[in-house]
């Protein structure tokens, strides 16, 4: 049996323990609201007994811990899930953008609308007589005017995507910021835990606000985390370490000449110790990669596809009205593109045009004074063995006089090609097998190569008198117009027609926006409910709380009348207890 002090630390200890739940539900109370906040209680165990005969005889309760309630398991499958969700949400807001800019359901205000437009003016020049008369003439402006509103039509949709690809790698940028500070807190709590547990107590708030930082950091991108018998963490993307116990280390936001300057991203310094190495390829989820699949997948097959439409249109016009001839015949005439040295062959970089040049014959027509043609120019091009100059020097002795004959060709500005003839001359190209009036720009239609520059040529801007028409400058012939407005059913590589493209283009972009949107809808419920689950779990219940306070209140009032109890026996023993010595 213990002695009369002994029972008294018995309720001593009551009184400690019930005062320390008290204090663990007022911390829960307190913290209701606070954001990423687990739940915490009290572990309650009893004291080692005093092993007597007969007994053994108890002392009380202790306070073995401070746990939180939480799950790992959950918390961690919930963190996937976020970074699957976020992937998807991002993706969604840039789909909502993206379908903005090509909302066809305002009649007229559309690319479509304008395409059709454009063909449709050519067809209707092709029904006039090439003459000048004030109906050509109104035709040849209206194809001018929906030619250059076509034009900009494409080369704003071309910027409109490209803006979002900027404003992508903005945000990759942003987000890699937020991500390395996220990642630097997360390694300065790994040290606080790690120094605040060294003693065997558990830092429930210190890992608290861990977890919260690891929520964020899911939001943001996909990783794995594992837990050391210290406490800390580190956290892995794709194998890479961006949080090793104390240390954090950044990510780059890393241009790629191979894309466009469009960011990569890169892990490391770059110094011996940490070489840079691309983890691109390694994110498969969270914000951040709805910002590069935005950019590289999607924008980036659209924007291939308004090439491709850009491409196919400048390329198959000029070709029709490179050969072709309008009401003007030419005296001078400057092309569109030049090269970069006009001396390296047409096969090698340096000596290229955007577009290839084949071996073949272009021909040029001069025509004398009284509008016959006085002889014909076969211009043969060898792409292996011609460059610009060569060219140049084969049209000035085509007339066999190449120092000043009635043909002369020249280098112009930024290394294009300039022909002129002699006064009282003129000239037409006619066929070309060679390619070369289309890659120079002579005679063109359009000027450009893709969808960010694709305009209408200064040539036929500025005099509608010079729009190629015919075949043959005869009477009557309107063939050439025919020929082109009939390049709206040339087909593209994904096997529709000029003429079908936009309405497949905006379609494409309906179903992938409606399948965005069903993985969107799928993934919150899947996080609401895995939320759900762990705010049922982890998050404070007043009614929990209420009865637990009511609990250890009502504890810690018996312990205190145990206590009395006690003491009025003490006091009896010292003060009541025999008369000797008094």
């Amino acid at each position: 049996m213990a002695n009369i002090f002994g029972i008294l630390h018995t309720g001593v200890s009551g009184l400690y323990v019930a005062q320390s739940g008290i204090d663990v539900t007022g911390h829960n109370i307190a913290n209701l609201n606070t954001e990423g906040y687990s739940r915490q209680r009290v572990i309650i165990t009893t004291e080692s007994p005093l092993n007597v005969h007969p007994g053994p005889f108890g002392r009380g309760a202790k306070l073995d811990a401070v746990v939180r309630t939480y799950d790992d398991v959950l918390a961690k499958t919930l963190r996937n899930e976020t970074s699957s969700f976020n992937y998807w949400d991002n993706l969604k807001t840039s789909m909502d953008n993206i379908k903005i800019y090509f909302n066809e359901l305002e009649s007229g205000s559309g690319l479509g609308d304008d395409l059709k437009e454009y063909f449709n003016a050519w067809s209707d020049l092709s029904n006039t007589a090439p003459d000048n008369s004030d109906e050509s003439y109104v035709k040849r402006r209206t194809l001018i005017e929906k030619a250059t509103t076509l034009t900009m039509k494409i080369r704003e949709s071309y910027n409109n995507l490209e803006g979002i690809r900027r404003q992508n790698d903005q945000n990759i940028k942003n987000k890699i910021e937020k991500i390395n500070d996220l990642a630097k807190n997360i390694a300065f709590l790994n040290y606080q835990i790690a120094k605040s547990e060294s003693g065997g107590d558990i830092a429930n708030d210190l890992r608290d606000k861990r977890d919260k930082l690891l929520d964020d950091l899911s939001k943001e991108v996909n990783f794995v985390s594992s837990e050391q018998s210290n406490g800390q963490i580190s956290v892995f993307i794709g194998g890479i370490a961006i949080v090793d116990s104390s240390e954090s280390n950044k990510l780059y936001a890393v241009e790629n000449p191979k894309n466009n300057d469009h960011f990569d991203i890169y892990w490391g310094s770059g110094g011996i110790d940490k070489p840079q190495v691309n983890i691109t390829d390694k994110i498969i989820g969270g914000s951040i990669y709805g910002e590069i699949k935005t950019r590289d997948s999607y924008i980036g097959k659209y924007t291939a596809q308004l090439n491709e439409l850009a491409s196919t249109l400048i390329v198959s016009t000029n070709q029709l009205h490179s050969i072709g001839q309008g009401l003007k015949r030419f005296d001078q005439i400057s092309s569109n593109n030049g090269v970069i040295n006009p001396s390296y062959k047409f096969n090698e970089d340096s000596g290229k045009f955007n577009y290839p040049i084949n071996k073949g014959t272009f021909r040029i027509a001069l025509y004398n004074s009284n509008n016959q043609v006085e002889n014909y120019y076969d211009i043969d091009v060898d792409p292996e063995k011609d460059s610009l100059n060569s060219i140049i020097l084969k049209i000035s002795s085509a007339d066999a006089d190449p120092s000043g004959g009635k043909i002369q060709a020249f280098l112009s500005e930024n290394n294009t090609i300039k022909i002129t003839v002699a006064e009282g001359y003129t000239f037409t190209f006619k066929e070309d097998t060679s390619n070369f009036l289309v890659a120079s720009g002579l005679n063109s239609f359009f000027k450009g190569t893709s969808a960010k520059d694709i305009d209408l040529s200064s040539l036929v801007k500025d005099d509608s008198g010079f729009i190629a028409t015919s075949l043959t400058g005869e009477p009557g012939d309107n063939q050439n117009a025919l020929n082109i407005s009939n390049i709206k059913y040339k087909p593209l590589s994904n096997n529709v027609t000029i003429d079908e493209f936009y309405t497949t283009f905006v379609s494409l972009i309906g179903s992938d926006k409606a399948q965005v949107d069903t993985f969107y809808d799928t993934k919150k419920n899947v996080v609401q409910e895995l939320k759900l689950k762990l705010d049922q779990i982890q998050g404070v219940s007043m009614d929990e709380e209420y009865t637990n306070l009511i609990k250890f209140q009502k504890a810690y009032e018996a312990n205190a009348r145990f206590i009395t109890a006690v003491d009025q026996m003490i006091d009896k023993l010292i003060n009541g207890t025999g008369l000797a010595g008094r």
